[in-house]
């Protein structure tokens, strides 16, 4: 009698060959069919990172721009910016024996109504030199700036130092050695307290925040103080000002262009902000 021998079935090279072949191709098929939407969501999400630098940048700027003195923005070409930053303001007592004189070189006035940052207002020196020149010791009050010649805080003639302040009495006193007086009356009677100068300079693939230098008649693109970083990759920025007039307020324009070298991807924003242009 034979004997029955049971064999296994098995695949044979050939059948290997041509799963292997097939599961090449699907998954071939497969990365392209999903390397299109990944791709585009990768893109997506770069290009949204560089426009939240961007925005957060823009706003920063336009933040502190619209705390600037009135009619102190000025542009050096179209990649830099520079004002002077109010830290405060109020209207000042034009009648009585503590009106604001306009025929003092120093003295003490009395101000209509509560300050909104009184207790941040620095005192000291016996001159304008310490609010103008730094290091600074005191803040500068200023009457009546027009950017004109004749009344224009850049060139220290009616911005004053503040040697003292008293909150019970609603009451500062001033310096404005080694001009006189103030040379103009506000008509609403509004003085305003600056705390420093700040410049954003673009230069290079960068913009720059600088402050706490002194403030001086000319426009410097590197006036020294404090620098800090405010946004890199830049490629390209653009910034205009437009004075206003006696019905609108003045207006600052500011574009910029970040690029991600690495991937070549880029975005430009525009930002623009209304100024207070009437003293």
């Amino acid at each position: 009698m034979k004997t029955a021998v049971n064999k296994s079935a098995g695949f044979t090279l050939i059948e290997l060959v041509i799963v292997i072949l097939i599961l090449g191709i699907l998954s071939f098929v497969l990365v392209n069919i999903l390397r299109g939407p990944m791709q585009a969501h990768l893109d997506v999400e770069r290009r949204a990172r560089l426009v939240d630098i961007a925005e957060t940048a823009l706003q920063r700027m336009t933040r502190e721009i619209r705390l600037a003195l009135p009619n102190s923005v000025r542009i050096s070409g179209t990649l830099a910016i520079e004002f002077l930053r109010t830290r405060d303001g109020g209207r000042y007592r034009d009648k009585g024996a503590n009106r604001l004189k306009f025929n003092k070189q120093s003295d003490t006035f009395e101000f209509l109504g509560p300050l909104n940052n009184f207790a941040g207002i620095v005192t000291g020196g016996a001159s304008q030199a310490a609010c103008m020149i730094a290091p600074r010791t005191a803040d500068c009050m200023v009457v009546y700036n027009t950017g004109q010649p004749g009344a224009n805080a850049y060139a220290g003639e009616n911005i004053a130092a503040i040697t003292a302040k008293n909150l019970g009495a609603s009451t500062l006193s001033f310096n404005l050695s080694p001009v006189t007086n103030f040379p103009n009356q506000s008509p609403s009677q509004r003085f305003q307290v600056v705390d420093t100068p700040v410049s954003f300079v673009c230069s290079g693939a960068s913009i720059t925040r600088y402050a706490d230098y002194s403030i001086t008649a000319a426009q410097s693109v590197s006036p020294g103080g404090s620098a800090n970083l405010l946004v890199d990759q830049v490629s390209d920025c653009f910034m205009t000002y437009d004075p206003g007039s006696a019905t609108r307020s003045a207006l600052v324009t500011i574009r910029m262009t970040l690029l991600d070298t690495s991937l070549g991807q880029s975005v430009t924003l525009l930002q623009q902000a209304h100024v207070p242009n009437q003293p």
